[in-house]
């Protein structure tokens, strides 16, 4: 009896080893992922409980990664992790590698750190509020607040250049004293800064005596300096139509290829019409050259709001209808293709697809050539729906199509 209870066991477990298997309530319903699944509202997993002694010796010391187990000593989870088991939480038994809040002991410094091995900062905090933060890049920032003031030593942090270690010292408040004087090796406790406008020089800095000196070059009107700034009164040596001539030079009288001219002091920016660009306006206006609009568009919608789609067109819409009565090629003007087959059947070729990727064509047949006169859509490149071409049979019927760029697709028919 009990020999064929062993043998059912081992069939059912052989009959699932290469499935998945859900165990408990709804099992016929299994998250795709899984390849065990539990579900209940009353039961759960129960893992094996081994004492913490346990897991120094074999065959526990030599588990693989990702094993869990639960240790009755810390009544804590355990996982195996980088050939070491480490507790689920703060600290660890038998030299895991985490770190105790009572010390630790037998630490691998190639494994073992304080620290994160990510982008993130390290932290240190007392009642909850930062003191101390070690940045992602090294840096080391203390928080606000922590270094105590209202005294007149100062408390420094020096690093050895020989061995990197850092130092603390104490050094007087008044150790930093005309600091900035010192390393310039200047001692004037004044240090002031004067404007001179020497046309013989460039912009310079000097310094003499403490004095810092900027020398700013100016033009004197005669002539006779090469460099320097224009001065007010050089400007009014310009009278009105001096400067009228300056201006001048940079227009012309009449509206030319910038859009722009001046005329009796005026300067004017002409609008724009399909040669010549320019300004626009609110009268009729012809565009010349292709445009391109970077955000959405809008027609025929309230001032002050903006589209709710990339184009939006409140209102009615016209777009390109052509009859053809004979082959006929569409061409990038084309929109809707009315194909009149009454005295023959005819042929509509579609564009190359390359670079046109979103263009849409509706052709309809029309006419009374009957079933016998066809409207054959043919393409330049690529297919339609996977075939060389579309026919029409039926008059009165139509087809819309669009490419990705590479073939033609029947979107509505």
């Amino acid at each position: 009896m009990k020999a064929r209870i062993l043998a059912a066991l081992l069939l059912l477990i052989s009959g699932t080893a290469f499935s998945q298997l859900k165990v408990g309530s709804n099992p016929s319903q299994i998250n795709k992922a899984s390849i065990l699944e539990l579900e209940s509202s009353r039961q759960g997993l129960l893992l094996p409980r081994i004492p913490g002694t346990n897991l120094t010796s074999a065959p526990l010391n030599a588990a693989p990664d990702g094993m869990i187990i639960y240790v009755t000593d810390s009544a804590s989870l355990f996982i195996r992790k980088n050939n070491l088991w480490q507790r689920m939480s703060v600290d660890s038994v038998a030299n895991a590698g985490n770190w105790n809040t009572t010390g630790n002991a037998g630490l691998d410094s190639t494994k073992n750190f304080l620290g994160t091995t990510d982008q993130q900062a390290l932290i240190f905090k007392t009642q909850n509020a930062e003191r101390l933060r070690f940045m992602a890049n090294g840096n080391i920032k203390v928080a606000s607040g922590t270094i105590p003031t209202g005294t007149d030593q100062v408390q420094v942090i020096v690093i050895d250049p020989t061995s990197g270690q850092l130092l603390q010292r104490t050094i007087a408040a008044s150790a930093f004293n005309n600091a900035i004087a010192s390393l310039n090796g200047l001692r004037d406790t004044a240090q002031t800064f004067a404007i001179d406008s020497a046309v013989t020089k460039d912009l310079t800095i000097t310094s003499a005596a403490g004095v810092h000196t900027f020398n700013l070059p100016t033009q004197n009107g005669n002539g006779t300096t090469s460099r320097g700034l224009l001065s007010y009164a050089d400007w009014a040596r310009f009278d009105s139509s001096a400067r009228f001539q300056i201006l001048h030079t940079l227009f012309s009288n009449t509206a030319d290829n910038n859009g722009i001219s001046i005329s009796n002091g005026t300067l004017t920016l002409h609008a724009a019409d399909a040669t010549h660009p320019g300004a626009v306006n609110t009268t009729d206006q012809t565009f010349g050259g292709d445009k391109i609009f970077k955000d959405s568009l809008a027609v025929g919608i309230t001032t002050g709001n903006k589209a709710n789609s990339t184009f939006q067109v409140t209102g009615s819409m016209s777009t390109n209808l052509t009859k053809a009565t004979s082959n006929y090629a569409a061409s990038e003007s084309d929109n809707t293709i009315l194909a009149d087959a009454t005295t023959a059947a005819l042929t509509v070729t579609l564009p190359s697809p390359t670079n046109i990727a979103g263009r849409m064509y509706t052709i309809k047949k029309i006419g009374t050539g009957g079933i016998d006169k066809e409207v054959t859509i043919a393409t330049t490149g690529g297919t339609i729906d996977g075939g060389n071409n579309y026919i029409i049979y039926n008059d009165w019927t139509f087809v819309t199509l669009q490419t990705d760029g590479t073939n033609w697709f029947v979107i509505k028919k």
